[in-house]
C-alpha cells in the first residue's frame, strides 16, 4: 500500500512546487493534485524529478460533463488532452469526475430535463469510449463519486454501488473507482466491507475525516482500523490524504502517513 497526498489541499502555507518536496521529506510515495491546466506542469515534473517522489494522480477532466451526450465529443477531447499529460508527467492514474465543477468545487451544469436513466447511459456511453483511449495510453482513469449532502449538491455519480457497476459494465482494467473514504462516509457509510469487497474495481483511494473534511482523527471514521483492515485485504495501491488540515499541514500529513504506514 503506498501513500500519496493532496498537495492541492495540504502544505497550503508553503508555495505550490516546495510543496513535493515537503511531501518528499515526509516520506510520502507520490503527490496529487487537481486541475493541470492552470498549473506549471514543468515546474511540477522537475521538482517531482529533483525530490525523488512519483505524481499519482491528478484530475483528466478539462469541461463538460459525461452526463449529457451533447457533451460527448469535446469531453472526449479534453480527456484526451489529460491523457497526454499524464504521460508527459509518468502519471499512471487519472481520476475522472461525472460532472464539471466550477472553482468552488460546486456542480456547474445540471440538466434536470434528461431523464435519470438517459445520464447513466451516458455516462456508460462515455466510459465505454474511454477505456481503449485510456488501455492505448497505458494510464487508468479512476472514476469517482461525490457526496451530494454537503459538498456537491447535485452531483451525478454519488453512491460507490453506482460505481462500481459502471466499471464493471466497462470491464476495462484501465477504467476503475476512486473511492473516498470521506465522500463516502457521507453518503452511505458501510466502509470497510465495500472497500475490501471490491478491491478488484477500485484504483486509488482517498481519504479525510468527517464531519469537516479534517485529517484522520477528528472526527467519526476509524482509520486505524479501516487502514488496517485495507493492508490485510492486500490493497496495492495509493491511499491519497485529501483533507483540510485542523493543525499545521507537516504535522497532520506525519499523522496521516504514520496510519497508512501501519
Amino acid at each position: 500500500m503506498k501513500a500519496s497526498i493532496c498537495i492541492e489541499m495540504i502544505y497550503t502555507e508553503s508555495p505550490f512546487l516546495d510543496r513535493i518536496l515537503l511531501a518528499a521529506e515526509q516520506g510520502f510515495d507520490a503527490v496529487e493534485f487537481w486541475n493541470w491546466d492552470n498549473k506549471d506542469m514543468k515546474g511540477i515534473k522537475a521538482a517531482a524529478a529533483a525530490a525523488g517522489i512519483a505524481v499519482a494522480v491528478f484530475q483528466s477532466n478539462r469541461g463538460g460533463t459525461m452526463i449529457n451526450p451533447a457533451h460527448r465529443d469535446s469531453f472526449l477531447a479534453g480527456i484526451r488532452e489529460s491523457l497526454t499529460m499524464a504521460n508527459e508527467m509518468g502519471a499512471t492514474r487519472l481520476f475522472l469526475l461525472t460532472d464539471e465543477l466550477g472553482e468552488d468545487r460546486g456542480v456547474r451544469f445540471k440538466f434536470p430535463e434528461i431523464p435519470w436513466e438517459t445520464q447513466r447511459q451516458s455516462v456508460l456511453g462515455c466510459l465505454k469510449e474511454l477505456a481503449p483511449l485510456a488501455e492505448k495510453a497505458g494510464v487508468t482513469l479512476v472514476l469517482e463519486p461525490l457526496n451530494t449532502y454537503v459538498d456537491h449538491a447535485g452531483y451525478f455519480l454519488n453512491h460507490s454501488s453506482m460505481g462500481l457497476e459502471l466499471v464493471r459494465a466497462v470491464g476495462s482494467p484501465n477504467i476503475r473507482l476512486l473511492y473516498d473514504v470521506y465522500h463516502m462516509q457521507i453518503m452511505e457509510g458501510n466502509l470497510i466491507p465495500t472497500l475490501t469487497g471490491n478491491l478488484d474495481a477500485i484504483g486509488h483511494v482517498h481519504i479525510a475525516d468527517t464531519p469537516g473534511r479534517h485529517e484522520p482523527g477528528t472526527g467519526e471514521i476509524n482509520y486505524a482500523v479501516l487502514l488496517r483492515k485495507l493492508r490485510e485485504a492486500d490493497y496495492q495501491g495509493y491511499v491519497g490524504c485529501e483533507f483540510a488540515p485542523t493543525i499545521p499541514s507537516t504535522d497532520a500529513a506525519a499523522q496521516a502517513l504514520a496510519l497508512i504506514r501501519g
